[in-house]
């Protein structure tokens, strides 16, 4: 038996460690053979054991010089020194695989960086899974780690551009992608829009039919994101405009109108200090709506050929346990209180009636008829065919050509004017507004009024013109501009005797120049 130096345990002849401590055994096997020779004399297979016996007082006599030669104690240190060492170079780990670890690490990355670089950390975890398998190198946890990563977030990803394709798709086409930054900004706006917070601000938008508590106009939104809009809630079958719209809401509604929106001139520290200045108001409820029109219907025919947008921003809120709708036209700068349908007291719809189109004349045929009827201010019942419409707060014109029929204005409503009429041309679309202001003006407000019109103008149309001229006697500011799909747009600015501002328009087309001669000529005040 061996003795271990180390321990002093007992191991088995020809062991080179020993079983207890791990510990090398040093040249214990020369010592050893006395031991076995001297094994043969104790065997049991001695005839004589009496001889034996009478031999072992000298075997015993000898032992104790054999002894200290069976057992050498040798110096620890410089024997075991170097074996020592051999178990730790046996546990050195050999290293993960290549692949599994950058699979990893780019799946980790992706996390990071919205999934930019997943589907490199899943391409590198499948093919180092493969290659550790068949190498039998570690790394394999690394690499199935990598591949649930990399998986969930391409997954998530995958979702999210499906539900946000309309947005990007959008994005491409007016031109608002145009870099990285600028797709990862409109797949999150998109994410935004399908939060249960934003979808039920809409929904409580578009669930309801609203009706304009000034001038009765009606707003109907309908499925696949149509809309109607009415110029009456008392008459449904004429007079309307119908297109899509879309809509927007908080953070993104301010971001849409920021950047898509740009020439209206409107910042986001702008809309911020509208939101502060009202308990009422949160971006959680500032709401941009765009109306996409591609229709103006009147007496049965769409008489617009062109498409246009009228942007409208504000905000929904609660009025004396009321929803109200309360937003601004961009277009005109004229604010509006929605109502819900069911919420509108149809007592105060205002009344217009249609101009038959039965025996329209031809638009060089002057009216014959004697019969002049004067129109009061827009909301009252008036006779479609009157020769002349207006009255002493608007003044008049007289209408000496063409089938003209009420109009009512929607951007010209409300309790900031003291009067307002209008009519619209049943042939040509052309619509002339009469319009008076309650609050008194002096000449250089006038002029910056003016002037307002004309940048506002300018930021929508490459051409716009502001000069002097005078009407209905009047000196006056004329602002003129022509829209894209070919329609002209002129404004007259002036002051009456009483400090008060007359605002009168006319949209016409270049073939019926003859109703904007008829206005310039038959205007009085």
């Amino acid at each position: 038996m061996a003795v271990c130096p180390n321990c002093g345990a007992l191991n088995n002849d020809g062991s080179k460690f020993c079983t207890s401590c791990g510990g090398p055994l040093p040249a214990a096997q020369p010592v050893q053979q006395p031991a076995q020779q001297a094994a043969p004399q104790a065997s049991v297979e001695i005839p004589n054991p009496q001889s034996q016996y009478w031999q072992q007082p000298s075997q015993a006599q000898t032992m104790p010089e054999q002894q200290p030669q069976a057992i050498p104690i040798v110096p620890a240190q410089p024997v075991y020194a170097q074996p020592i060492t051999q178990p730790v170079q046996n546990r050195v780990k050999v290293k993960s695989n290549g692949f599994c670890t950058a699979g990893l690490v780019l799946s980790i990355i992706g996390l990071c960086t919205i999934g930019s670089t997943s589907i490199f950390g899943l391409i590198f975890s499948i093919i180092g899974l493969i290659s550790a398998s068949k190498k039998n190198e570690p790394g394999k946890g690394k690499a199935i780690a990598g591949l649930i990563i990399s998986g969930l977030i391409i997954l998530g990803l995958g979702l999210t551009y499906a539900m946000a394709w309309n947005d990007i798709k959008d994005g491409f086409e007016s031109g608002r992608i145009s870099s990285p930054m600028d797709f990862i900004d409109v797949v999150d706006e998109s994410s935004d829009r399908n939060s249960s917070d934003y979808q039920k601000v809409v929904k409580s938008i578009t669930d309801e039919s609203w009706i304009e508590t000034n001038s009765g106009s009606y707003l109907v939104f309908e499925k696949g994101k149509s809309f109607k809009y009415y110029q009456s809630f008392a008459d449904t079958s004429d007079y309307y405009y119908t297109g899509k719209y879309k809509l927007y809401i908080g953070q993104d509604a301010v971001n849409q109108i920021t950047k898509n929106y740009k020439e209206y001139g409107v910042t986001e520290s702008e809309i911020k200090d509208t939101i502060s200045r009202s308990s009422k108001y949160k971006l959680s409820n500032f709401v941009f709506l765009v109306l996409e029109n591609d229709g103006q219907w009147i007496g049965g025919k769409n008489v617009k050929d062109e498409e246009w947008d009228t942007p409208y921003f504000g905000f929904l809120v609660k009025s004396s346990g009321q929803t109200v709708l309360d937003i601004a036209n961009m277009n005109t700068a004229e604010y509006y209180t929605f109502v819900p349908e069911d919420d509108y007291d149809t007592s105060n719809t205002p009344v217009t009636t249609a101009a038959t189109t039965e025996d329209e004349p031809d638009l060089t045929t002057e009216a014959t008829t004697e019969a002049t009827t004067e129109a009061t201010t827009a909301g009252t019942t008036a006779d479609p065919n009157a020769e002349t419409f207006g009255d002493s707060v608007t003044g008049t014109v007289t209408l000496t050509q063409g089938s003209w029929g009420v109009w009512n204005d929607a951007d010209l409503s409300g309790d900031k004017y003291d009067g307002t009429a209008g009519r619209i041309n049943l042939k040509t679309g052309t619509i002339i507004n009469l319009c008076v202001f309650k609050q008194t003006y002096n000449d250089s407000s006038v002029k910056a009024v003016a002037n307002a019109l004309k940048n506002s103008a300018e930021s929508q149309n490459s051409n716009a013109e502001l000069k002097n001229t005078t009407l209905g006697g009047y000196d006056a500011y004329e602002m003129s501009t022509r829209y894209a799909d070919g329609t002209n747009l002129s404004i007259f600015l002036f002051l009456d005797g009483n400090s008060k501002l007359h605002y009168i328009t006319i949209e016409y087309k270049d073939s019926d120049v003859a109703s904007y001669e008829m206005l310039k000529s038959t205007y009085k005040f």
